[in-house]
């Protein structure tokens, strides 16, 4: 007996689902949820143990990612969703303790930030802002590719030294040294474009 296999639809593509979002076809946040399931299930795994909060935590960004895309016009659509998703985990944990205390683990990646970065009310509300967004991305996009994945598992994926060095098969000295050297070098570039740093 034959079997027939259908092929699976192809994904659309970031730009075609934030064109989507753009034109407020609620379509677009099934387009993500398909898209990026993994993300969405793993990455507030983290953080949130109860699986209740980990669907909360995705219904917020999810619910943020709509009211902001327009009018941003995220260049990378995972690495937005991961910061949405990071800010979602964030408001939760604080709304679960009462307190303004969150796991270090969570955020300690973006306070290495909080030095270079344009001063913000927050440094997530400093990644989510359209201009030094901009040069953020182009930052990013001139880097080497091991240095840029250095620093987007560490800075969007909130991993620890060790889990990047892990990953990456070198030494956590190594690690620490490279985002040393790439805090340096964005500081640098923002301040070369005018930031107030």
């Amino acid at each position: 007996m034959k079997r027939s296999f259908q092929a699976r639809p192809a994904e659309p593509d970031d730009d075609a689902i934030v064109a989507q979002l753009f034109e407020r076809d609620d379509t677009a946040l099934d387009a993500v949820q398909s898209k990026y399931a993994l993300l969405l299930s793993s990455f507030p795994a983290r953080f949130l143990n109860d699986p209740r909060d980990r669907e909360e935590a995705v219904n917020d960004a999810l619910l943020r990612l709509w009211n902001s895309v327009p009018p941003d016009r995220p260049r990378s659509l995972g690495a937005y969703l991961t910061t949405l998703l990071r800010r979602s985990a964030i408001d939760r944990l604080r709304r679960m303790s009462r307190a303004k205390d969150c796991p270090a683990a969570l955020t300690e990646s973006l306070d290495e930030l909080d030095e270079i970065l344009p001063d913000r009310s927050s440094t997530e509300d400093a990644f989510l802002s359209r201009e030094p967004g901009r040069s953020i991305s182009a930052f990013l996009k001139e880097l080497p590719a091991r240095s840029r994945e250095i620093f987007m598992r560490r800075y969007y994926g909130a991993g620890s030294v060790k889990e990047i060095a892990s990953a990456l098969g070198v030494s956590a000295s190594t690690v620490e040294k490279e985002l040393k050297k790439l805090r340096l070098q964005l500081k640098e570039k923002l301040e070369r474009e005018g930031f107030e740093v």
